[in-house]
């Protein structure tokens, strides 16, 4: 794909003029200059197939396309976790981008404990690929793909709840005409519904809610057409955005936390450290907002993944 002058180019035309200060005075450059290593290095791209993972990995194509000199090859869309954790161990491909929470719950070793500090289930997913595979994270972005729960617009205007505990209060005071939509596996699992209303201290009052099960992908549309007040979604789908849903702070933190971060074979990292800081300058600047924006614009709007994640580098002088 075509690209204007990159700061690739830059550095390439004035480092040997400027020098290591100089190239430290860059206006908004400093952060990808490399470390070292890494000049002619190739390394394979993986992802997930659904559009998230989509721009995730061509966000990454993307940037280390333009910020080094290492040969990148695309096999975005690759498969499922266990493809692509599998192809990452054997080398067929040297990243991909991996949630915390799945790296903590579902890679080997996998953890039956359910941490919800960002930065605790981060530092011991790492610490667990580093041990036993020789994988390693780097940076992690801020946005949390996990579970929400999302509230009709004008549900959540005329009542004011805004958190988990203002919605355990509002039904434990008697406040159970509330109709709710989900999934019927969330309604089951320990880590879903009945967990979540136990820890929020509302198990009781909440078998008089009227639950309704739906399909993961009609909960958006059903609470945006005022057909349930309340739902349960996942943090970043773009159709909160399109149906103006609001959702509910998760404020004593029960859900697992699910934070992407480049996943990457230490081995290639080591021999290519110019990979570092073009990818954790992606992690920087992917917030919720940012990404259900990116998320509409793929799966909504049918853009391509590549060119979204290209227009979100640009604008965020990434490159």
């Amino acid at each position: 794909m075509s690209h204007r002058s990159t700061r690739r180019d830059l550095l390439k035309g004035t480092g040997a003029a400027l020098g290591t200060a100089g190239l430290g005075s860059l206006a908004g450059c400093s952060s990808l200059v490399s470390g070292g290593g890494g000049g002619s290095g190739s390394v394979t791209v993986g992802s997930k197939k659904f559009p998230e993972q989509q721009i995730l990995g061509y966000l990454a194509y993307e940037a280390l396309t333009e910020n080094t000199e290492l040969n990148i090859q695309d096999e975005v869309s690759l498969g499922g976790s266990n493809t692509n954790f599998n192809a990452l161990q054997s080398g067929d491909i040297n990243m991909y981008w991996e949630y915390t929470g799945t790296a903590w719950l579902t890679l080997p070793p996998s953890h039956s404990e359910v941490i919800t500090d960002p930065a605790e289930i981060y530092s011991k997913a790492k610490s667990d690929l580093e041990e036993e595979h020789d994988l390693t994270f780097l940076e992690r972005a801020p946005f949390n793909n996990t579970y929400v729960l999302l509230a009709n617009p004008d549900w959540q205007s005329e009542t004011g709840i805004s958190t988990l505990s203002g919605l355990a209060e509002y039904v434990n005071g008697g406040n159970t005409d509330l109709t709710m939509v989900m999934g019927p596996e969330f309604q089951e699992r320990s880590d879903g519904w009945p967990g979540l209303t136990k820890a929020y201290g509302f198990e009781s009052a909440a078998k008089d809610l009227n639950v309704k099960n739906v399909k993961a992908n009609l909960t958006y549309q059903v609470l945006g057409q005022g057909e349930a007040d309340i739902g349960v979604g996942f943090n970043t789908n773009p159709k909160i955005l399109k149906f103006d849903l609001k959702g509910l702070e998760d404020d004593q933190g029960f859900f697992p936390v699910y934070n992407p971060a480049p996943l990457v074979d230490m081995e290639t990292l080591e021999s290519n450290e110019a990979m570092r800081a073009p990818l954790n300058s992606i992690s920087a600047a992917l917030t919720t907002d940012k990404i259900r924006e990116l998320n509409r614009r793929v799966s909504i709007d049918g853009e391509s993944a590549q060119q979204v994640a290209s227009d979100f580098l640009s604008n965020e002088n990434i490159i």
